[in-house]
């Protein structure tokens, strides 16, 4: 991206500033999605042990 813009000669400033902005956002967007998929799995975890405990005692009730 950084090539394309420099080679226009007469905005390359505006469109180096544009492409670093939407960098940054696209890193920060980025760096919020991977936070709130680490915290899903991690309480997808947490679910996954409650129901296998729960169906531990469920089979130990019936016996």
């Amino acid at each position: 991206m950084y090539w394309l813009v420099k080679q226009d000669k007469k905005k390359y400033a505006w469109g180096l500033t544009v492409v670093t902005i939407i960098a940054i956002i696209g890193i920060i967007v980025s760096q919020k999605a991977s936070k709130v998929a680490l915290q899903n799995y991690r309480q997808h975890q947490i679910d996954a042990r409650e129901i296998e405990r729960e169906n531990q005692l469920d089979s130990t009730h019936k016996q």
